[in-house]
């Protein structure tokens, strides 16, 4: 059951990914190399990929929950750092799209082609306004949660740093107030 707004999609955060970064930092971008990926959620095992390298693509073979075998080959592209060396990108297979994170599916697609959102996408009012108030409560060190008073400002913070904070949280809680009464029924 969805709570975000209408036109809700999967969430990217919950899904397999591919991730060229992660590939790259680990090295197992070379051409010629033979690899396994896996995934676990926790403990338990959630899938894994043969990864086939070449200088301008990977070739990734998986079998799909249907146990249908799907040899799939991703184009990479690179662009010019502006300090020198290249960034590498996957070409989604399906629109083209220079992306850094394909995910899971039938196939390893962008996160376009598959609809995914990200998980602030799906927020309602109410959850966006408690996070947005989480966020500002941790750049002054202060406790997560509207129960909690913002009192001391951290060390080396300028105090009208501070205020400005202080204030803004308060604001957007007033706002989650104000939202949570009327998701209530109350009047105010």
């Amino acid at each position: 059951m969805s709570r975000g707004r209408p036109g809700w999609r999967p969430v990217g955060e919950h899904m397999l990914r591919l991730d060229v970064r992660q590939l790259h930092q680990r090295d197992c971008l070379r051409p010629g190399l033979a690899f396994s990926w896996s995934w676990s959620w926790g403990d338990e095992p959630a899938g894994s990929i043969s990864i086939f390298t070449s200088a301008d693509s990977i070739r990734l073979s998986y079998s799909t929950r249907t146990g249908e075998q799907v040899d799939e080959l991703v184009d990479l592209d690179r662009t010019p750092c502006t300090y020198g060396g290249a960034r590498t990108w996957f070409l989604c297979p399906r629109c083209g799209r220079r992306v850094g994170v394909l995910f899971a599916g039938r196939r390893f697609l962008c996160r376009h082609c598959h609809g995914i959102a990200y998980a602030v996408e799906n927020e309602d009012k109410i959850s966006s306004l408690l996070r947005r108030s989480n966020k500002l409560r941790e750049r002054v060190q202060a406790k997560a949660g509207t129960a909690y008073p913002v009192t001391f400002k951290p060390k080396g913070m300028h105090q009208k740093t501070f205020d400005r904070i202080r204030r803004e949280i308060q604001e957007v809680e007033a706002g989650f107030w104000m939202a949570e009464a009327r998701r209530l029924g109350i009047t105010l």
